[in-house]
């Protein structure tokens, strides 16, 4: 199963505890209402990035680094990123997460796209 799919398939899991970002529209779920959400410097911002980084390491088996506890370093990396990489702003948000914390903290042999 690629990265991204398992990662997806373990967000689905944990979206129904995490009400204030789990809406009813399609919209509130894409990557701009993230961005938006830390831009603002919502505590939603670093819990949903420090969630989807839990989902990272159990499905890569490993923390490459990232600073797991550190809420504020997991949000300025996305923000960063996200700042570069508009296109993740119309997909889901988790897919765009992903992306920014797998290129902040990359795992040995890692390839980043």
């Amino acid at each position: 199963m690629k990265r991204a799919t398992m990662i997806l398939a373990l967000m689905g899991a944990v979206a129904p505890h995490a009400p204030a970002l789990a809406q009813t529209k399609q919209s509130d779920m894409q990557g701009a209402a993230l961005l938006a959400s830390c831009r603002a410097a919502e505590q939603r911002c670093g819990a949903y990035l420090q969630g989807v980084l839990d989902m990272m390491i159990v499905a890569r088996k490993a923390e490459c680094g990232a600073p797991r506890d550190d809420r504020a370093a997991l949000r300025a990396a996305y923000l960063r990123w996200a700042e570069r990489d508009s296109y993740f702003q119309s997909v889901h948000m988790v897919a765009g997460a992903e992306q920014a914390l797998s290129s902040a903290w990359p795992c040995p042999g890692q390839v980043n796209r």
